[in-house]
C-alpha cells in the first residue's frame, strides 16, 4: 500500500524529470514537447489522487491504481539512472 508521503514522492520526481527536461532543452522538439505534456497531465493526476488520499485516506488506492504508481516508479528509476541521478 503507498503512503500519502510515497505518491508525493513519486510526484515531486516526475516534476524534477520534467525539470531537467526543460532546463536541458530550452527547445525541445515536437516529440519531446508531446512527451513533457504528457508528463505534466501524469503530474496533474498524480496532484487529484493527493487530493483524493488526503481527504479519503490511501484507502482508496486499489490494484491498478498501486500497479500505475509501480511503473511510474520504475520510469522514474530508469530515467534516474541514464542521468546518473539517484
Amino acid at each position: 500500500m503507498y503512503s500519502y508521503a510515497e505518491v508525493e514522492a513519486i510526484k515531486t520526481n516526475l516534476e524534477w524529470i520534467v525539470n531537467q527536461a526543460t532546463v536541458n532543452q530550452p527547445s525541445p522538439s515536437k516529440a519531446d514537447q508531446k512527451t513533457l505534456t504528457s508528463l505534466l497531465e501524469l503530474i496533474q493526476a498524480y496532484e487529484l489522487l493527493l487530493d483524493l488520499i488526503n481527504e479519503f485516506g490511501n484507502t482508496i488506492i486499489d490494484k491498478e491504481v498501486a500497479e500505475g504508481l509501480s511503473t511510474t516508479e520504475m520510469f522514474i528509476a530508469k530515467i534516474k539512472s541514464r542521468t546518473h541521478a539517484m
